[in-house]
């Protein structure tokens, strides 16, 4: 009797494990994303099923690439699915310029300072600070640096110099091939001249370019006027060819390397050679924070008695990125 009585109940039961069964499906979409839930209504243009976390939703058909209803599509959900990284970038603030007053607006702006001494047998201090900006996109790059250094031994002063510099690279997208235009004063206490501007013009090839490494070659005319000296103004023509390379050696290290010749175009045989050497090492780039070793050597062929045709500065100094 027990028997008969309990016959009822099971089939309830069974019905509705049934009912469960053949209502559950499994969505997977032509994105690749794969929906599990259960079957509510299907019409031509959609299909409507209730997602455990998404509630009540409608599928297009045309968005559905398979399906699967009842006992495999319960299988197929109870095998676990690999979860999805997705790596989120941290948001990129605005750039507002310099010190916030918009100057210079998304160059690369880094002010570098160094200060070294020594007491004792012999005593000397030496002072160096400077500001170097780049901006390149498409159509331009520029190039600006300036530099103030001073030093002295036994309490008299060897060197006191100042520079300004300013190139700018006009493109062509697509061809290597670029035109270009720069200009630079200096003022040296300790040179045959007391101040000099130069300008310079020509053209340009990028020889080598690749993701870490760039060489860039120049060839141009320029003049000088000096002024302040002993040997009172002189204005001078006079050619150019050079080179430039840049290469980023790590993540965290740069190398930058120029040597420009300046062949005098009014006096045959005399010339000028400009040198320039940056190892530049970040040490924190959240903060900013580098190191950089440089050397920076001017050497003229003509040069008063007495005085070293080489005019060599070795800095060491801390960056900032602003």
């Amino acid at each position: 009797m027990r028997v008969v009585k309990l016959m009822p109940m099971v089939m309830v039961v069974l019905g509705l494990a049934q009912n469960a069964i053949a209502d559950a499906i499994r969505v997977e979409l032509k994105t690749g994303d794969v929906l599990y839930g259960e079957t509510l209504r299907e019409t031509d243009e959609q299909m409507l099923i209730r997602h455990p976390l998404l509630g009540d939703i409608g599928i297009p058909r045309d968005d559905i690439k398979t399906f699967a209803i009842g006992a495999g599509a319960i299988a197929k959900a109870q095998t676990p699915q690999p979860a999805k990284v997705v790596k989120v970038e941290p948001p990129k603030h605005a750039d507002g310029g310099l010190l916030g007053l918009g100057w210079l607006k998304d160059w690369d702006r880094r002010l570098e300072a160094g200060v070294s001494g020594a007491s004792g047998v012999s005593s000397n201090q030496q002072a160096h600070v400077g500001f170097m900006a780049d901006y390149e996109d498409p159509q331009v790059r520029w190039q600006q640096r300036a530099r103030f250094f001073r030093s002295e031994s036994e309490g008299d002063e060897t060197a006191n110099s100042a520079m300004v510099s300013i190139n700018r690279d006009d493109l062509m997208p697509g061809s290597p091939w670029f035109s270009f235009a720069g200009g630079r004063f200096d003022r040296d206490e300790f040179q045959d001249w007391r101040n000099r501007v130069a300008i310079n013009g020509g053209v340009g090839l990028q020889m080598v370019k690749t993701e870490r490494y760039r060489l860039l070659g120049r060839l141009g005319l320029g003049a000088t006027h000096s002024w302040g000296g002993p040997e009172g103004q002189n204005t001078a023509p006079e050619g150019l060819l050079g080179f430039d390379m840049d290469w980023k050696v790590s993540k965290q290290q740069s190398v930058a390397l120029a040597n420009t010749l300046y062949p005098s175009l009014k006096h045959s045989g005399e010339f000028r050679n400009v040198t320039t050497f940056d190892w530049i090492i970040d040490l924190d780039k959240e903060a900013g924070l580098g190191l950089k070793l440089g050397v920076v050597n001017e050497h003229e062929s003509e040069r008063e008695d007495g005085l070293d045709k080489n005019d060599f500065k070795y800095t060491s100094a801390l960056i900032w990125r602003l």
